[in-house]
């Protein structure tokens, strides 16, 4: 029989940090819902975790699997993408840029981006005011304000993507008629200022050519952290042999 996730859990996190740069690997390889998530651990002759990759069933997307990783050497990891890809199946990814060689060699990469990490503090956020943002929170924790037009159509959402015991990652969406108004802004402060009083610290991955966006996230008290992540669409090379396929999954 197989070790339990759990066990997993606790063999791979001396590979992933409290930092920003892993704070969304660590949600999903170490927090995610057990019943959605799967592992697979390559590790050294004394039991010690060289690297791992999980795939994740999440809300992002419903027919493509989310896959993280990491790993402390190169051949470790891409044994543990042998193992737990299905050839030729679509999964979004997110992974650490130095980790792109390891990929590329295994798989086609899609839609590929470097996004840049950017956290908020308490002590640096500049709140924003609009009693036309409604808020709430689901019974799993995950924020939520929106803006909504005269007709009740939503012209500005922002919310949470996931949550962890100590971040929160937020996402943005303005229609292009609203946008110019301060309502992304509005919204973002708005699911900032809960997460805040939780006690968790806002995230915003953007990419750097993004302006207006990471415009706004700087005008709220976001700091750049230094870190980055790439993310995109991965497919394994169908000669890779992949553990599903060997075992009849």
């Amino acid at each position: 029989m197989g070790e339990s996730l759990a066990a997993q859990r606790a063999r791979i996190a001396p590979l992933l940090t409290p930092e920003p740069s892993d704070a969304l690997s660590s949600y999903f390889a170490l927090e995610h819902d057990a019943q959605r998530t799967r592992l697979y651990v390559r590790t050294d002759p004394n039991g010690r975790a060289l690297a791992f990759v999980a795939i994740c069933q999440t809300g992002l997307d419903l027919f493509r699997p989310l896959v993280v990783m990491r790993g402390r050497d190169e051949p470790a990891l891409r044994e543990a993408l042998r193992t737990a890809l299905t050839p030729g199946r679509s999964y979004l990814f997110s992974a650490l840029p130095s980790d792109r060689p390891a990929l590329t060699a295994l798989c086609d990469l899609e839609s590929e981006q470097v996004n840049a990490i950017y956290t908020l503090r308490a002590a640096d956020f500049q709140p924003v005011i609009n009693v036309l943002v409604q808020t709430s929170r689901t019974p799993d924790g995950m924020v939520r304000a929106v803006v909504r037009a005269r007709d009740g159509a939503t012209v500005a959402e922002a919310g949470t993507s996931w949550i962890s015991s100590r971040y929160a990652e937020v996402f943005v969406r303005v229609v292009e008629a609203a946008r110019g108004r301060g309502l992304g802004k509005s919204v973002v402060s708005a699911v900032c200022a809960q997460l805040l009083e939780s006690g968790r610290t806002p995230l915003y991955i953007v990419s750097p050519d993004n302006q207006p966006s990471v415009g706004l996230a700087v005008r709220l008290g976001f700091r750049e952290t230094g870190a980055h992540e790439l993310s995109g669409v991965l497919r394994l090379k169908p000669a890779q042999a992949s553990f599903e396929q060997q075992n009849g999954a």
